[in-house]
């Protein structure tokens, strides 16, 4: 049995209304069913139409948190482009291409901190603003500009705790779509505590980012993480813009049918996950925020990306301050 999608994100007490109301009727949210055609995963065409329309859009490249200090960078392959995010002197955060001016080499790789970025082929050097610094034997180069051979920055903005870029095929995008309503805005704040985990999967990005949209598999795939704490199959599901978030309550938000609805919070409750479309996942837990980044690699590979951030947990009703409470291993969710 199903209940109608909402169109604007619901407050604490209306996701915690439609949670209860789920249970007791043990039913879920749901849309209409269709059949998606195993081709859609396997065609090289396909895939390549698809990759075309990515680079026209814009997308989430990091969480800017994952850069706390100037010259800490992150770099992926983001729609067959390599990028790389780095924190410049005056604290803002600039997106280049993973490339040197000189012969296209790249300049970093995952992540790290540097005081200038120096080519590993020739030794150019430049500055964390981008800017060319250093050429080794310039009088080789007599007819180069340093002024004009900077790194090619890509357009990048800071919007609430993420770093979004521009459409990589050089359209003019508005990001608006992307992040409108900013609804976790309270949760992604600056944090220099970050660990970054990555892996190649062999399968196609749709069917990663298909795992994180739905709570059918709950019972089966993570019977001794996540079960114990949280519903099979019981989920609501809300579209903002391009996006959608989907509420995975935890067994605890059965405890505010107590309370007066005026201290109905749903903080250490629910696990929100906000799809930021195409291919990123914003996911909440009670002591910390994962952002989850799946880069399309080719029709039959993948590489998954996770930033994580730790934050204090607040305590549960009753529960000594400092407590941690009952924490699950989340490793299985990472992989």
């Amino acid at each position: 049995m199903g209940t109608n999608l909402q169109t604007v994100l619901m407050t604490d007490v209306e996701v915690a209304r439609r949670v209860l109301a789920h249970i007791d009727a043990g039913t879920t949210d749901d849309g209409d069913g269709w059949r998606e055609p195993v081709d859609h995963y396997l065609d090289p065409e396909r895939f390549g139409a698809e990759l075309a329309v990515l680079r026209s859009l814009p997308s989430v490249f990091v969480p800017s948190a994952a850069m706390a200090e100037p010259g800490a960078y992150a770099a992926r392959t983001v729609f067959g482009t390599p990028l790389f995010a780095i924190r410049d002197r005056d604290g803002r955060v600039r997106v280049f291409r993973n490339a040197c001016r000189h012969r296209g080499v790249p300049l970093v790789a995952g992540g790290g901190c540097a005081k200038a970025l120096v080519c590993p082929y020739h030794g150019w050097t430049y500055r964390l603003d981008g800017s060319l610094a250093h050429i080794p034997h310039a009088e080789a180069f007599p007819d180069i500009d340093p002024g004009s051979h900077g790194l090619v920055e890509v357009e990048s903005r800071d919007i609430d705790g993420l770093i979004v870029i521009g459409a990589l095929d050089g359209t003019t995008t508005d990001v608006a779509p992307l992040v409108g309503g900013r609804p976790w805005r309270d949760v992604l704040r600056p944090d220099p505590r970050v660990s970054v985990a990555s892996t190649s999967k062999a399968m196609n990005w749709k069917v990663l980012v298909e795992q994180f949209l739905e709570g059918y598999h709950i019972r089966s795939t993570h019977r001794d993480t996540f079960f114990p704490l949280q519903y099979d199959d019981l989920n609501v599901v809300e579209p903002f813009g391009r996006n959608v978030r989907v509420t995975y309550p935890y067994r605890n938000i059965e405890r505010l049918r107590d309370r007066n609805e005026s201290d109905w919070s749903v903080r250490e409750r629910v696990t929100f996950v906000y799809h930021l479309f195409p291919n990123v996942m914003l996911a909440t837990f009670p002591d910390q925020v994962s952002v989850i980044v799946i880069d399309p690699i080719d029709v039959g590979s993948s590489q998954l990306t996770t930033y994580t951030m730790l934050h204090a947990r607040r305590p549960e009703r009753g529960e000594p301050a400092g407590s941690r409470g009952r924490r699950r291993d989340l490793a299985e969710w990472r992989r």
